[in-house]
């Protein structure tokens, strides 16, 4: 009895390390998988940037090399005397980087220059373009006489987006004051006639020519200028500011 019970036994062990074989497969054979996920939501950042340049390394009085660098963003537009026939300004430098990982859209709004009591405002426009890249800065170029200092990319406009600002209250033009060299170089680059008209300029511009992640840079000119009455203009500091909105792309 005690042999069958031995027996038995032997019997389902073997038969179970079978059925356990069949079920798990030989050493060197067994393979599954356990699948890893996760999500990444859409997401952007904005920079605002304004580069300026100067030489930074001569022998004697002899300039040998120029250096873009970032500064404070601001577009100032300098002191008005105050006289109506003083011509009006346009200024740049400025620009923002967007930085994505989606689709994205644009909005661009501006508000006037306003005296900082809030009674009276200068005529004030903007006008924004797609940049043609991004450079890493600081940029240092050996120094060129009588050449102005190659731009970083992100300072040299290739694609109008449009002006906007008041419609009903663009700066005198089209003479104004205020372009150094670079500018006038920057300039160059943009065809057409630069001074905004009434029918181009919209209280916001929209871009949607961002569909893939990257960097981008957008460059932003300033128009503003004095009014034709002396009294509609009190004297002290004026104040605006320039925004970007970005939304994603639905």
């Amino acid at each position: 009895m005690k042999r069958s019970i031995i027996f038995i036994s032997l019997m389902f062990l073997l038969v179970s390390s079978l059925v356990f074989a069949d079920n798990q497969g030989s050493i060197g054979a067994i393979k599954d998988e356990i699948e890893v996920i996760a999500n990444v939501g859409p997401y952007a950042a904005v920079v605002p940037q304004k580069l300026q340049y100067e030489v930074t390394k001569s022998f004697w009085t002899i300039p040998l090399e120029d250096e873009w660098f970032e500064v404070e963003p601001e577009m100032n537009f300098g002191h008005f005397t105050g006289n109506p026939d003083q011509r009006s300004r346009i200024q740049d430098s400025n620009c923002f980087l967007v930085e994505t990982n989606c689709s994205v859209n644009l909005t661009f709004e501006g508000t006037p220059l306003t005296h900082v009591d809030g009674s009276t405002t200068l005529p004030t426009t903007y006008w924004a373009f797609k940049a043609a890249g991004v450079n890493d800065i600081p940029i240092r170029l050996p120094h060129i006489p009588f050449f102005p200092a190659t731009p970083p990319l992100q300072l040299i406009p290739v694609q109008e987006i449009g002006y906007f600002g008041d419609s009903s209250d663009i700066p005198r033009g089209p003479e104004f004051d205020i372009r150094p060299d670079w500018l006038d170089h920057l300039l160059d680059l943009v065809t057409g006639v630069i001074w905004p008209s009434p029918e181009k300029v919209q209280s916001a511009q929209v871009y949607t020519g961002i569909n893939d992640k990257g960097v981008y840079a957008f460059q932003v000119f300033g128009f503003a200028g004095i009014r034709e009455n002396i009294s509609a203009v009190k004297a002290g500091n004026y104040e605006g500011e320039i925004r970007l909105t970005v939304s994603a792309d639905s």
